[in-house]
């Protein structure tokens, strides 16, 4: 069975609820997704990719992205051992882009970020949302990209929120570090890790 679902405009996480939706209902076959949002191509591709399958994506030539899934020949992904080692079952979720106010909290942001870079074991996850998206997007937070850049070489997925980002009028284009990330995947993070609050 064969399927293709139209999620243009629509608002982020419905495009990944939609792309879940509908692999859900089929036993196998190709699943087409339409989207036109560069946040909602890398969300579909992402949940694709995390629940076992190689999405392809397509830039049609009317500027729309169609990402291509097949379902029944899934392969399962396991992790390394020595991996998993590397990281603790948590995430880091940032609220805003000080710890406390002022110059003092932007100082104690990068100072905590930079600490934990130290340790052994890293957070799985970071992920920004609210004014927190203003540290992986903004160039007056350069030394503090540089940190989260250092995470993301040592295997940390750093997400921030598209929905926020739409908020503060921040383009995808903006983002220094890491990833777009959507309602679906971070409850998806939250429910599943131990989570510390900054």
């Amino acid at each position: 069975m064969n399927k293709k679902i139209d999620c243009r405009n629509m608002a982020c996480p419905q495009p990944v609820l939609e792309t879940k939706k509908a692999l859900e209902e089929m036993d196998e076959g190709i699943l087409e997704v339409l989207v036109n949002s560069v946040s909602s191509v890398q969300n579909v591709k992402r949940y694709a990719m995390n629940n076992g399958f190689e999405p392809k994506v397509e830039e049609l030539e009317n500027g729309d992205t169609l990402i291509t899934i097949v379902k029944g020949y899934e392969c399962a992904i396991v992790a390394d051992e020595e991996e998993e080692e590397k990281f603790l079952n948590k995430s880091l979720f940032i609220k805003t882009d000080k710890v406390g106010n002022g110059e003092l909290g932007s100082i104690l942001m990068k100072g905590f970020l930079k600490t934990t870079l130290e340790f052994k074991k890293l957070p799985k996850n970071i992920i920004f949302v609210n004014e927190g998206v203003f540290l992986t997007t903004k160039e007056e937070n350069a030394e503090v990209i540089e940190i989260l850049k250092e995470f993301e070489k040592r295997g940390v997925k750093i997400y921030s929120c598209g929905l926020c980002m739409n908020h503060y009028n921040i383009p995808a284009e903006d983002l220094k570090v890491g990833e777009i990330g959507n309602a679906y995947d971070t409850m998806d993070m939250l429910l599943h890790t131990e989570v510390i609050s900054l």
